[in-house]
């Protein structure tokens, strides 16, 4: 007789099977993402529904002194694993290395995050449309609130029953379903094996690793010896019983799917040793979906990446900041990451692009992290139901022993992946590789002079700079070099920026042979223009009241943020007390030109310092605290000093950019005025604003490797539309 195969050996066939596909075919495998959010839907037919039913039921049936019992000892549960499980993540900090890193600008730095709606989501207002829309905490509530009024009821028995059958239907539904696991469970493991890049979580391993550590830790170590501890259930029935249960949620990232499959698991645990009645049963179905509802440990893992991002942003907690963190964690946790991580992000005042960071290996921590839930909903929920039928026993022989050995394994675990990332993870060269990749594809000769060109009389024979310059061929555009990222010089000592790009296309497009650059100060504008030395200024040029009348300026075709550059410590001073700039010893310095009669307008007590270049602010006796620039600048700027930090001021102000020429020169203007509408219509402002400003699509990426493309066809040598 062939022995039956399991159900979870089965899926982790089908687990192997799909990453062997997925490394084969390579981006092929995407195709195959309908077939495993088909399974995922099909999986989601009867879950709401038990858990609606079920809840009424079960809730209906108790009295209202087992009720009140019955929370008592739930909070009791979820209190001590919330604890335990907010101290592993504090202890998981000490794997942080001790790195600097920076990153480029982003228009959320500048956004305020968005608002948790929990009257929607906790408050059915509308049953109707909670269920619809699988708003799951407003449709437990409502149950729970359907079965707390049927408990006090006469004649509920007629209904009991009816619930009771309609809830066996669902369950069975359920786990006729699961059979179909496999299926899905391919189609999922293929698209993430021939689709996800390595290269993508290269930045975060540090991260990576110690959320899987945390991961590794609550899954084989503390949730289940906790479990075995007061039970009589030994570990390796734990584990055996629930493992298809787990390598579903795992695979597939949905824990909704298994709520009844849970439930079988935990009776079945309960059946082996003669334990399980009715009794059994229905706190069982109680509390599953209860547990389901509320973060309890897999979910407040998501705040281990705040505290990796006050890492990254070198910003420091303290204790009232972890207090803080986990507090208001808590409450987030019962909606999505993906609001959560973000409104958390602005709560602590860190940078909103790391959210990007949060994103990138999702498809890795989403799926662990509910596996981990997974695992507390079935302890939980299986020592309650132990607790409420007077299985659980405390004696210090199985006590012992696994207290001991969490409390030698974690510390030890933590200690060795610290070691462990010192020693074998190199630092990662960051976004200044980046920076330095950035280029200007020319389309007609570039020439760069270290100075301005000599005064001649040409210009009194051009009404406009537009005729000489199509007279000549040849367009002189004058920069500063303390415009980064908008004009400055790279490592290679090429002049590279958004404004350099800008007038490359704007070279071309006026039919010139070539473009040649010139130095200029931002306060000698005026005479640089109006003597005809240069055309035009590109260079992240404000529009001023000083300039107004001086200089012609075109309509702005960016709108900046200022913002303040300080040093990595004293951001976190000025977080905690802004006041600081109200302090007549606090100095803030500025750029000459716009950006320091600007500042001088402000109604600061603070010392103001002008500065000749950038480079003063950076030596080693900085002659300021800060720096006023806007974000834009001063992202890349911390680029290439990885020590210093923005600090946006709650209230913004902002910069507008022109393109400057010769005042009066209206024709000129007015051809760039609708040249730059031309720009922005078409998108190619945006797309240099993406590239110089926000380092994307800088480096181009070759497809996804794969057997059948990079061993057998040999195509990896074309470039995939995939960037940076």
């Amino acid at each position: 007789m062939v022995k039956k195969i399991s159900l979870s050996s089965l899926i982790l066939l089908s687990t192997v099977l799909g990453v062997a596909t997925g490394l084969f075919f390579g981006q092929w495998c995407r195709n195959l993402e309908i077939v495993g959010q088909a399974f995922i839907a099909i999986m989601q037919i009867s879950v709401l529904p038990y858990i609606f039913v079920s809840l009424i039921q079960s809730f209906g049936s108790l009295d209202p002194e087992e009720a009140k019992l019955l929370a008592r000892r739930f909070i009791v549960i979820i209190a001590v694993l919330w604890a335990v499980t907010c101290l592993l993540m504090t202890g998981m900090t000490a794997v942080f290395p001790n790195w600097e890193s920076s990153s480029f600008f982003s228009p959320n730095l500048l956004a305020q995050p968005p608002a948790v709606d929990y009257i929607q989501l906790f408050i059915p207002s509308n049953p109707f449309n909670s269920l619809a829309n699988n708003t799951v905490p407003a449709v437990t509530i409502f149950s729970i609130l359907c079965g707390l009024v049927l408990m006090g009821m006469p004649r509920k028995k007629n209904l009991l029953d009816l619930l009771d059958l309609s809830s066996n239907v669902l369950s069975r539904l359920t786990l006729m379903l699961v059979r179909l696991s496999p299926i899905g469970i391919f189609a999922l493991t293929a698209k993430v094996a021939g689709t996800l890049r390595l290269e993508d979580i290269g930045r975060i391993e540090v991260y990576l690793s110690g959320y899987l550590l945390m991961a590794v830790l609550l899954f084989f170590l503390i949730l289940p010896l906790a479990l075995t501890a007061f039970t009589p259930f030994s570990y390796r029935e734990v584990m055996r019983e629930s493992r298809a249960a787990m390598l579903t949620v795992l695979l597939t990232g949905n824990l909704f799917i298994v709520l009844p499959l849970l439930v079988e698991n935990i009776e079945t645990l309960f059946r082996r040793h003669r334990i399980l009645n009715a009794e059994c049963e229905a706190v069982t179905r109680i509390i599953v979906p209860i547990t389901f509802i509320v973060p309890c440990a897999g979910q407040l893992m998501d705040l281990f990446f705040i505290l990796f991002a006050g890492w990254f942003s070198h910003d420091s907690f303290g204790i009232g900041g972890y207090f803080q963190l986990f507090g208001s964690g808590l409450l987030t946790s019962f909606g999505s990451a993906k609001v959560a991580i973000p409104f958390l992000l602005g709560l602590f005042h860190l940078p909103s692009d790391l959210f990007d960071l949060f994103l990138c290996p999702s498809v890795i921590t989403d799926n662990v992290k509910f596996m981990v839930e997974a695992a507390a909903v079935l302890s939980c929920s299986a020592l309650f139901a132990a607790w409420m039928t007077g299985h659980v026993s405390c004696r210090w022989r199985r006590l012992g022993p696994r207290l001991l050995l969490i409390v030698l394994v974690t510390p030890a675990s933590i200690l060795a992946l610290r070691w462990a990332l010192a020693n074998w993870l190199p630092q990662p060269e960051g976004q200044r590789t980046v920076l330095n990749a950035m280029k200007v594809e020319p389309l007609l000769p570039l020439k760069v002079f270290d100075r301005l060109p000599a005064a001649s009389g040409d210009a009194k024979h051009y009404a406009s700079a537009l005729d000489r310059i199509q007279a000549t061929g040849v367009l002189r555009v004058g920069y500063n070099r303390n415009g980064i990222p908008f004009t400055f010089f790279n490592e290679r000592g090429e002049l590279v920026g958004f404004d350099v790009s800008m007038a490359n296309r704007l070279g071309h497009e006026l039919g010139c042979e070539r473009v040649e650059f010139y130095p200029v100060e931002y306060d000698a504008l005026e005479q640089a223009l109006n003597a005809g030395l240069v055309d035009i200024v590109m260079s992240s040029v404000s529009i001023s009241a000083e300039r107004l009348g001086k200089i012609g300026l075109t309509d702005h075709y960016l709108e900046l943020s200022l913002a303040l550059l300080v040093p990595d410590y004293r951001k976190q001073q000025l977080r905690e007390n802004p006041e600081q700039l109200q302090d007549p010893n606090f100095s803030i310095a500025a750029l000459k030109g716009a950006d320091f009669e600007r500042l001088k307008k402000f109604s600061l007590p603070s010392r103001k310092v002008e500065l000749e270049e950038l480079d003063e602010f950076f030596r080693a006796k900085p002659p300021a605290d800060a720096l006023m620039i806007a974000a834009e600048n001063g992202s890349a700027l911390t680029i290439m000093h990885p020590e210093y930090d923005l600090f946006i001021p709650k209230r913004q102000f902002k910069d507008l950019l022109a393109y400057a020429v010769a005042e009066g020169d209206r024709r000129f203007i007015d051809y760039l005025n609708f040249w730059l509408k031309l720009k922005r219509g078409n998108g190619e402002i945006a797309a240099e604003y993406d590239y110089w400003i926000r380092g994307i699509n800088v480096e181009k990426k070759l497809p996804r490797w794969s057997i059948l493309h990079n061993l057998i066809r040999k195509d990896n040598a074309k470039e995939s539309p995939e960037t940076h």
